[in-house]
């Protein structure tokens, strides 16, 4: 169902207001109805945000559709259920997620600064129920600082964040080098190099994931020398090219008789 048919549902479904709420299932215009009403800005960030109609998911998918179930979405196991592969893995690595993998409590309190010991998904992607645009990810820094410092001081968290921009702009330059290479091979859309290439691309992902979860394994391991080893296989290919095809341009002897 479209967003718009969501919002329209306002006009023709109850609220329960001052009541017990009936225990469900609901569907998704109802959790848009009532909670249009009493936190329209959570309906409203939705609606523009990343998980908005076009997107596909609905409230349910996240939240369930009973009310004793919504606080489900506050659980890792909900957002690496959609989000599998290196994000989630590199959350999984990082410090962060170790400490949240064996809190069983996590997930349990609101989203408010300073609740856990270490931060889930949601905490940090939905703080304070935050569903726009910033949510994926929270790349803005006044909202990192906002997020880190309820835990950390904000020395520290400036500190890391400056140590994490760094990362992420040498591993910018390798990839630049890296096309720079490519671009001037003599067979710059040979399949290998297109390869190479997408690899270079998916380590310099990993550096930023690494940086945003603190994960040393995507900033290192899967990261830095993983494009350290890309621009040595790109240029290898590129010298081995070369090579090849001034060994072309040499006169083949002829055949003494």
């Amino acid at each position: 169902m479209g967003f718009i048919a969501l919002l329209f549902s306002l006009v023709t479904l109850p609220l329960w207001a001052g009541e017990p709420v009936p225990p469900g299932p609901f569907t998704d215009a109802e959790c848009v109805a009532c909670h249009w009403k009493w936190d329209p800005m959570v309906i409203e960030t939705l609606r523009t945000g990343p998980h908005g109609a076009e997107s596909g998911v609905v409230c349910s998918d996240c939240h369930g559709d009973r009310h004793q179930s919504a606080a489900q979405a506050r659980q890792n196991p909900v957002c690496i259920d959609c989000h599998k592969g290196p994000a989630s893995h590199s959350y999984a690595t990082s410090k962060h997620g170790v400490i949240s993998r064996l809190d069983r409590s996590s997930g349990d309190q609101p989203l408010q600064r300073g609740n856990y010991r270490a931060p889930g998904c949601a905490y940090c992607h939905l703080h304070d129920k935050d569903h726009g645009d910033t949510m994926v990810p929270k790349s803005d820094p006044m909202a990192r600082q906002l997020i880190c410092s309820g835990c950390h001081s904000p020395r520290y968290v400036s500190e890391q964040l400056a140590a994490g921009q760094r990362l992420v702009e040498v591993a910018e330059l390798k990839m630049a080098e890296a096309l720079a290479l490519i671009q001037g091979a003599p067979e710059p859309g040979a399949e290998e190099l297109k390869k190479l290439e997408a690899g270079t691309k998916d380590h310099l992902s990993n550096v930023r994931l690494g940086a945003g979860h603190q994960s040393p394994d995507y900033q290192w391991w899967h990261g830095q020398p993983a494009l350290d080893g890309d621009l040595i296989r790109i240029r290898d290919r590129i010298a081995t090219e070369r090579r090849r095809k001034a060994m072309e341009q040499v006169p083949k002897q002829r055949s003494i008789k």
